[in-house]
């Protein structure tokens, strides 16, 4: 039962919105039904109840799908601003290959990245902003509950911190030297509002996926919202991320600093990966226009980091460096600006 409200058996749940929900169910109902359901998950046995809860759990996924599907309504402007039309690559490609000599295919490319240029300068102008407060709001929400509900069940029943400590014990009897098991425990505590805002985006992005899969399906339609193309950050948040980080390096030497080092850590890190993801979304972007396979990119560079889990690091940081340079060389602009014969000439 745990691993049926867990990840990835937990997109399960996302379905059951997708499938009841019409486009003349009044939305206020509608939206108190998915919080009524999504409370009784908290109802469960404490072992059930903290796997629904978790990041990518059965009553998160259950709970976002539930609100997603009624921006993904076909009647409401924001869904046909979000489905502007967009061949796949496959017509884009037996569409080049009609075209005999390379030339005239060279041609047909250019005219068709221009194409998707304008579409993507389009949906950047319009929807990126929304796409992006829409994710960011789902993580921040999502982060909250699960974060909640782990400290109910550690502070309050207790029961996260037995488990914890069962967890502990047997580290602690396979392992020579049990402080290391202690200072594993301890990280994991002192990290947790990080890892809770990465798991929770992560799942977000996967649950994205998975929606727009199934709008396809249910709604006949391509949609991109929770694409990763049109997501970005305000560029004033950059502000926030170098007090952070001043405030951090300054707390490793200022003991008046250290009750505080809790915060500043976390903070620094969840900025730093909000810039790793502008960063993938610019990569994604770059790809897109250019009529690139950016899906089969990505899974190429996440095997890449899974084989040689040594270069995670270097990727990790290569990507937050790129999201980061988009603040003051506006490399969104030049990723929706192919080079085209016009501008060579």
């Amino acid at each position: 039962m745990e691993a049926l409200l867990g990840f990835p058996l937990s997109l399960a749940f996302a379905l059951i919105p997708i499938y009841l929900y019409r486009p003349e169910f009044n939305r206020r109902l509608w939206l108190s039904g998915v919080l009524i359901v999504t409370a009784a998950f908290f109802f469960l046995p404490w072992r059930l109840r903290i796997e629904a809860f978790m990041p990518g759990g059965a009553a998160i996924f259950f709970l976002i799908s539930g609100i997603w599907v009624v921006a993904l309504n076909p009647t409401s402007s924001i869904f046909k601003l979000l489905n502007m039309p967009l061949p796949s690559r496959k017509e884009l490609k037996a569409e080049i290959e009609k075209i005999p000599d390379a030339e005239g295919r060279v041609q047909k490319y250019m005219a068709l990245t221009m194409q998707l240029k304008k579409i993507w300068q389009k949906r950047d102008m319009f929807l990126s902003g929304y796409n992006s407060a829409l994710l960011l709001t789902f993580t921040i929400v999502t982060s909250l509950l699960s974060f909640s509900v782990a400290a109910y069940e550690y502070h309050v029943t207790g029961n996260l911190k037995n488990l914890l400590d069962e967890v502990h014990k047997q580290v602690s009897a396979k392992m020579q030297a049990g402080a290391a098991a202690i200072d594993l425990r301890a990280q994991l505590v002192d990290m947790s509002p990080v890892i809770f805002v990465v798991s929770s985006f992560t799942g977000i992005l996967c649950l994205g996926v998975f929606l727009r899969i199934f709008a396809r399906i249910r709604f006949k339609q391509n949609v991109v919202q929770g694409h990763m193309s049109l997501f970005r950050i305000p560029d004033s948040w950059v502000w926030g991320l170098i007090a952070f980080a001043g405030l951090y390096v300054l707390g490793l030497k200022v003991a008046e600093l250290k009750p505080f080092m809790f915060y500043l850590r976390n903070g620094l890190l969840i900025l730093l990966f909000l810039y790793m993801l502008q960063g993938i979304g610019l990569a994604s972007l770059f790809f897109e226009v250019r009529l690139m396979p950016a899906h089969w990119i990505a899974l190429g560079i996440m095997l890449t980091g899974i084989w040689l889990p040594e270069l995670l690091t270097l990727i990790a940081v290569v990507f937050t460096v790129l999201g980061l340079m988009e603040v003051w060389l506006s490399l969104r602009k030049r990723s929706l600006r192919p080079v085209t014969d016009s501008d060579l000439s």
